[in-house]
């Protein structure tokens, strides 16, 4: 029975209610709810003890369903704080109507004889240490749904420590909120009291279970292909559902032991209630009155070896059989489904598909991984159909199972994967595939999609032993000092500082391989810069800072090196920060360097946010009577460019990077970024950036005089003026006189002209040495992915082989009708 597999939950800072007569001479007691006072330990409680669930639709019928177990509790106290739970004399009954009044009329249910052997079986040993720590130690044997309904019955009879205020004429209980163990974590818990003499004898307690800190917030689980999801992909399910619990306890005033307790759980589907009351619900109600009480001779509570700890966490459970009846649920749905025709059974086919896919998705990972072998055997189409559109972690877990199948140099496995990584939940499932993924395959895409799904695992919660493996591997892969292969340590930096704050928790340590890998002398000027800029995620330690000081000062470094380090540094500059800045603007021999440096300060000071004021301040107070001021070469010299635009209580700004070096004409850098503040917040909407250099042969073949872009706009000017009527003619001539080319008439066929003028440019590139370049682009501060200039002659030999392709279907004269006339 469901409903007592996560029965009721109770309090905290307690041990166990049942626990009043455990109070030693020495006055040690467990964290309960009434302060003892000169108790006998050696004493046994004997509670009545009822459960009953109540599932419906209040408001709209009277109807009801749902199980009742009754049982006789024993609670014995050998030892301080340590306890033995017996029950007995349990049986199981299920609502079969309700009567005249509406009260529901119970009969025997189908198991409960079996109900009452297993309940009475095994003892169930318990210890309660300080305020939140409750230890359960079942028999190795004991099956889980029984522990569970076990669980329940323990939280009822855990109640929280009053705070009491004594004075001369009577003692007063203090209302107050406290911190309590039960079946859904450690929980905040809000307690009265209504009445007390010696003691308090009647209290009230209260809680929100979703506040819980075992709470799990469970998501429906929707197709990931699906345009709109609506709320229950991006809202926990369970967040739609009201979850509260109250429980009335009393206590006798002279012997101190509790009398009575009531725990009402009530569960209410908000979407569709009323007034948070009626609407479909699920109730569920303990009660415990106590019987009677007697003196026990047993001192002995051994945790043997045959005793295994459990926490009070519910435990999830499925019949034995569970696995076998959904594997072949899904095999005989996918037998049927393949069967049919898909022209004339087409709504047959849409209801089994669904069917497929629901049953897909209550299988766990090892399970799915062989019954997609079976599926995949039967259609192919169908199985990647219903697996894509599954979206349960395990789903996604078995694609990418079988992805690894697939031959290292498919395209779809990267672009799948790829895919897989850009889920806004990815769960700690995806991200160990991932790891699989990436250990299988370094590929560009693979390992950007590991580095983004790790960056949101991350934000959601924190470190977890997926991403501490991931910095592992990550570790491995860069080595002591990044001296191994070039373009995946390159390749390897970029997703660290994809995901840099989540490594960084994860591993410290990886900020010394980063230093060393920054001044790697045998690597190129790209991983130094790559090694540099993974900072930009990390928090700046002061053995970072000492090394990203000494390299932007550093005045035969690379003009793209120091000012990376700059950057970073400038992020959240200290005070020795602003004094190397002073010393960059005073004694910096590098113009590009000082040129920089001089704009962005410039930009800082005179900014309109209000917190680059303050550090515009902290500057100006450090520079003194150091004039700022920017200069307007912007075509040889370096610059940091920034334009805001303010509205209302929103800031949108722009801002960019150009960096050049001496020995060359083009930029060796360029970045545009654009952010947005509002409310208070501020973020990175978009980045594009290009480094790199050897650009001017490539430039020149672009849009040289006889370049390709300068020659196919005149050829088609030419062809356009052409077929132009005479007052349009007219127009045009005078428009594009000056993009028009000496030499050049029509062209007969202007697509042929268009492609050989391609395959020109082409053969230019491909005789030139390929430019050391990198673009990359950023969405939202996640890197989507970068391309290299060595890359490029792969694509290009694709887009000659598609030109070709062209070349052959297009027809040899291309005809242009006006009105009718051609």
């Amino acid at each position: 029975y469901w409903s007592f597999t996560k029965p009721i939950m109770g309090g905290a800072k307690l041990c166990l209610l049942l626990l009043l007569g455990t109070y030693t001479l020495a006055r040690k007691y467990c964290a309960f709810m009434l302060k003892p006072k000169e108790f006998k330990d050696f004493k046994r409680f004997v509670y009545d003890y009822e459960a009953e669930t109540f599932n419906g639709v209040n408001g709209a019928t009277g109807n009801k369903s749902g199980p009742k177990v009754s049982c006789k509790v024993e609670i014995d106290v050998p030892q301080t704080c340590s306890f033995i739970l017996r029950t007995t004399e349990c049986s199981l009954n299920e609502i079969s109507g309700v009567d005249a009044e509406g009260n529901p009329v119970y009969r025997p249910a189908a198991q409960n004889n079996a109900f009452g052997l297993a309940m009475a079986k095994y003892p169930l040993k318990i210890t309660v240490e300080g305020e939140t720590n409750v230890g359960l130690y079942p028999e190795e044997n004991e099956p889980v749904n029984i522990l569970n309904i076990k669980r329940g019955i323990v939280s009822a009879l855990m109640v929280p420590a009053m705070e009491e205020e004594k004075n001369k004429e009577m003692v007063v209980y203090l209302p107050q909120i406290d911190f309590l163990p039960t079946v859904h974590g450690v929980c905040s818990t809000d307690y009265t009291v209504n009445s007390a003499a010696e003691i308090a004898t009647d209290v009230t307690v209260t809680r929100d279970l979703s506040k819980c800190d075992g709470f799990v917030a469970h998501r429906q689980n929707t197709s990931p292909l699906a345009i709109i999801t609506g709320m229950v992909r991006n809202y926990p399910l369970s967040k739609m559902i009201s979850s509260t619990q109250t429980c009335n306890y009393r206590f006798d005033n002279h012997k101190k032991h509790m009398t009575s307790g009531t725990c009402t759980e009530k569960h209410l589907f908000l979407p569709f209630s009323h007034q948070n009351e009626y609407g479909i619900s699920a109730m569920v109600k303990q009660t415990l009155a106590l019987r009677e009480t007697a003196k026990i001779n047993d001192r002995i509570f051994d945790l043997s070896e045959c005793f295994t700890f459990k926490k009070m966490l519910q435990n999830k459970t499925k019949p034995k059989n569970h696995i076998l009846i959904a594997c072949e649920a899904v095999i005989a749905t996918m037998q049927q489904l393949n069967t049919l025709s898909q022209t004339t059974q087409g709504e047959e086919r849409a209801s089994l598909f669904y069917k497929l896919v629901s049953e897909l998705r209550g299988l766990n990972a090892d399970i799915l991984g062989s019954v997609t072998e079976e599926m995949m055997d039967m259609s192919t189409s169908l199985t990647w159909q219903a697996l894509a559109q599954c979206g349960t972690p395990e789903c996604t877990s078995a694609i990418l199972k079988v992805l690894r199948t697939f031959d290292e140099s498919a395209l779809e496995v990267d672009a799948a994967v790829y895919a897989l990584g850009l889920l806004p939940n990815p769960s700690r499932l995806l991200v160990k595939d991932m790891l699989a993924m990436a250990q299988y395959k370094q590929s560009k895409p693979i390992m950007y999609a590991l580095s983004n799904a790790v960056r949101k695992l991350y934000q959601a919660e924190g470190v977890t032993p997926e991403i501490t493996a991931v910095s592992e591997y990550m570790a491995s892969l860069l080595g002591a000092d990044c001296a191994g292969e070039k373009d995946l340590t390159f390749l390897t930096l970029r997703v660290i500082g994809n995901m840099g704050d989540a490594i960084e928790e994860a591993d410290p340590a990886i900020k010394n391989t980063l230093l060393k890998c920054m001044r790697q002398p045998a690597t190129t000027l790209s991983v130094q810069l790559a090694a540099i800029q993974a900072f930009r995620r990390m928090s700046v330690t002061e053995e970072v800072r000492s090394n990203l000081q000494r390299v932007s000062q550093y005045a035969k470094g690379a003009v793209q090196k120091r000012l990376a380090a700059y950057l970073i540094l400038m992020r959240d500059p200290n005070n020795s920060d602003i004094d190397m800045v002073k010393k960059l603007l005073v004694q910096g021999q590098n113009m590009q360097v000082k040129a920089f440096v001089t704009s962005h300060i410039y930009n800082i000071i005179y900014s309109t946010d209000s917190e680059t004021q303050k550090l515009g301040k902290r500057i100006m107070d450090a520079l003194q009577d150091i004039d700022v001021v920017t200069h307007n070469d912007y075509t040889t010299m370096s610059r940091h460019y920034k334009l805001g635009v303010a509205h209302d209580r929103m800031l949108a700004g722009i801002q960019g990077n150009v960096i050049f070096d001496p020995s060359n004409q083009l930029p060796r850098e360029v970045l545009l970024e654009m952010t947005l503040g509002a409310f208070g917040y501020s973020m990175d909407i978009w980045e594009v950036g290009m480094e790199g250099k050897g650009f001017e042969p490539t430039v020149d073949a672009l849009f040289g005089k006889n370049g390709f872009f300068p020659d196919t706009v005149s050829k088609a000017i030419y062809w356009a003026e052409d077929k132009m009527p005479p007052k349009i003619k007219d127009v045009l001539e005078k428009w594009v006189a000056p993009l028009k080319s000496d030499g050049h008439g029509v062209p007969e066929n202007l697509v042929r002209d268009i492609v050989r003028n391609f395959n020109k440019l082409v053969k230019d590139l491909q005789s030139q040495e390929s430019p050391e370049a990198m673009a990359y682009l950023r969405f939202m501060g996640a890197e989507l992915g970068y391309i290299k200039g060595n890359e490029l002659k792969s694509i290009v030999q694709n887009t000659m082989m598609y030109a070709d392709i062209i070349m052959r279907i297009i027809p040899s004269k291309v005809r242009v009708c006006t009105n009718g006339i051609c």
